[in-house]
């Protein structure tokens, strides 16, 4: 069983989504919609997440380019990350406000684990989440549905500095982001 000293729930998982999704993400994303719900956890840095949510609306934009089966969206951070279940590679992240994936384990077991022992200083290696700290004083730990994000007026701007970002809605956010540039390699 999976612990998370610093979970806050947000509402409980459906009955109908645990079945829809159990034998597409591994046992213990189930175990931790079972146990938790949707909720978000690290400082409130990552968010679980409805999978069907964000397939629904960015499910096209997210697509898998490597390997083979889906990409199922698992977790979204409070900087606009998505993170992904591929099956035949493991848990990778999408960091839109660089353009860039990062592989962050084999399963997501080890994210949770390690954000939970190592807290900041493992966020801060996974995610680059340089700007949250700074963001957080200046706006505060961001609800379970909105994320700090710089939405671009073009896809080839650089990362946005803490000045830069707002308060959004989470699903739009990454929507826009995903919208304006394009898929990610992964």
């Amino acid at each position: 069983m999976l612990e998370i000293p610093d979970f806050v729930p947000h509402a409980p998982v459906e009955a109908a989504t645990i079945d829809a999704y159990e034998g597409l993400v591994p046992e213990e994303i189930v175990e931790l919609w079972q146990r938790y719900g949707y909720g978000s956890f690290g400082e409130g840095f990552v968010r679980l997440i409805d999978p069907h949510a964000y397939e629904a609306r960015v499910g096209n934009l997210l697509g898998k380019m490597i390997g083979e089966g889906a990409a199922v969206p698992i977790m979204v951070t409070a900087l606009a990350d998505v993170v992904l279940w591929e099956p035949d590679r493991g848990v990778a992240g999408l960091l839109l406000r660089q353009r860039r994936a990062v592989g962050l384990g084999s399963r997501p077991r080890t994210l949770v684990q390690l954000t939970a022992k190592h807290g900041a200083a493992h966020l801060a290696r996974a995610f680059d989440w340089a700007p949250y700290p700074d963001a957080v004083t200046r706006f505060g730990v961001p609800a379970y549905d909105e994320v700090l994000a710089h939405l671009p007026g073009h896809a080839d701007e650089a990362a946005p500095t803490l000045e830069a970002l707002e308060l959004h809605s989470a699903l739009a956010a990454i929507e826009a982001l995903l919208d304006r540039q394009g898929p990610i390699l992964h």
